[in-house]
């Protein structure tokens, strides 16, 4: 008689999910990691008038450290990565991703020309680029689908959290490091107070790669057995599969690109936005960037909790409950960044910085769960990484440099910013719940085709 306990005889899609405790303590670790993701890779923006006056470059050279220097091998090599991790071990290449990252975040701090900088944040991206076709992917090892909506509201949580933290540890600390002018250290010589903020965010990473290990590589439960293999599909057949169904995938990863751009448009803008605006000197601006970076914690905290909620509700409910969740967000954020740009004091844009920031958490959630949710299993890493290239390829390439040409060429007026970035929050709005409404019922004919072929082992 078969002994059922064994791995050998137990399909690995019926084994029993690992502890709950076990599984929540994966998605913090999984979170610290997205966290830093986002420090390391949102601080530049707080950098701007130091990077700006030892470089000499101009806003568009600027939007271009901050986005398409980042989103090159961000974008690109995520792809490449998500093919090793449908069949690799997914743990271990996170872990040389995070000390990747946090290594090139550190030669940012040693970067003393426009193409050296441009360079270290390529690398930046490459680094990061691992994190969430990796993580994505444990996470739908380790939970059911009944709480995988809350699991990766948590994880996306680091989304918020980390953009919080990162104008905090601005606020707090860039304004002391300014006050005390040019550092002197050994070896590296000079050092700009610009420099040492990268050095200073880029070196706990190598505590989060460490803390890592500690995370086990789930089984794969698509697996007719524990002690097969996944074989990833070629990259050539899931971009086929992507376009066969591209009414259900590729309008969802370009309508939800659009809240890229209205993220880091509008947000990798903010320092600068309230510099320009409200006349802020060095203090002013960080005790401003603290209550952001308040804001962007607590309300982003909130966001994903209810977002994750939303989704498991809405998704229980109804087949293009993700898809829904989406709309709902999009029209709050935009009401939020539109009416944040347009403000007369620093107060009352921070203020509507609140719902911006709600309505920007739950998308974060729901959209990676759509994906995972509708993507054949040997494709599912594949498919998260070409829906992250498309989201910040866009977002990154089109959202801050949208707003420096607009400033710089449309407006030639640095003082008018803000209505360059209300005018990129505002089409893209339009343009993204367009997209959305029109997904909706390509959505429902793909989730129903994904969970019959769950149903049949494949």
């Amino acid at each position: 008689m078969t002994d059922p306990a064994r791995n050998v005889d137990t399909p690995a899609a019926h084994k029993p999910y690992p502890s709950a405790a076990y599984s929540w303590y994966v998605v913090v670790v999984l979170l610290a990691a997205y966290i830093l993701a986002f420090v390391d890779r949102e601080i530049i923006a707080q950098l701007v008038p130091g990077i700006k006056a030892t470089l000499h470059i101009s806003d568009t050279q600027m939007s271009l450290l901050l986005g398409a220097a980042f989103a090159i091998f961000y974008t690109f090599f995520g792809v490449l990565i998500a093919s090793f991790a449908d069949s690799s071990n997914r743990r271990n290449l996170l872990f040389f991703g995070i000390v990747f990252w946090s290594l090139m975040t550190m030669m940012c701090g040693v970067a003393m020309t426009f193409p050296l900088l441009f360079i270290a944040r390529v690398g930046v991206g490459a680094g990061e680029a691992t994190l969430n076709p990796c993580a994505l992917s444990m996470l739908k090892d380790y939970f059911p689908p009944d709480r995988l909506g809350r699991a990766i509201g948590l994880y996306t949580a680091g989304v918020s959290s980390g953009s919080g933290i990162a104008f905090i540890i601005g606020g707090t600390f860039y304004p002391a490091i300014q006050a005390a002018g040019p550092a002197h250290w050994p070896i590296v010589g000079t050092v700009e107070p610009w420099q040492q903020m990268f050095i200073y965010v880029g070196a706990p990473g190598l505590l989060i790669a460490l803390l890592l290990l500690t995370v086990r590589e789930p089984v794969r439960r698509e697996l007719a057995d524990a002690t097969q293999k996944m074989v990833a599909s070629p990259i050539s057949k899931t971009l086929a599969h992507l376009l066969h169904r591209w009414r259900a995938f590729i309008v969802l990863f370009f309508a939800l690109a659009g809240l890229a751009i209205m993220a880091y448009g509008v947000g990798f803008w903010i320092p600068e936005f309230l510099r320009r605006t409200y006349a802020l000197d060095p203090e002013q601006l960080g005790y401003w960037l603290k209550w952001r970076g308040i804001v962007s914690i607590i309300f982003g905290l909130i966001g994903v909790v209810v977002g994750g909620w939303l989704c498991d509700i809405f998704q229980n409910r109804y087949e293009d409950g993700y898809v829904r969740v989406c709309i709902v967000s999009f029209v709050v954020m935009a009401v939020g960044y539109s009416g944040f740009v347009l403000m007369p004091t620093p107060g009352l844009a921070i203020a509507f910085l609140i719902p911006a920031t709600l309505g920007a958490a739950a998308p974060t959630a729901a959209g990676a769960a759509a994906v995972v949710s509708i993507a054949p299993a040997n494709m599912r890493s594949q498919c998260v990484a070409i829906y992250y290239f498309i989201l910040n390829a866009v977002g990154f390439f089109i959202g801050p440099s949208s707003v420096a040409l607009l400033t710089d060429y449309y407006f030639r007026d640095e003082s008018q910013l803000r209505y360059s970035m209300f005018i990129v929050a505002l089409s893209v709005s339009i343009y993204g719940f367009t997209l959305l409404i029109y997904n909706l019922p390509h959505f429902r004919a793909a989730a129903r085709e994904a969970k019959a072929n769950a149903a049949a082992g494949g």
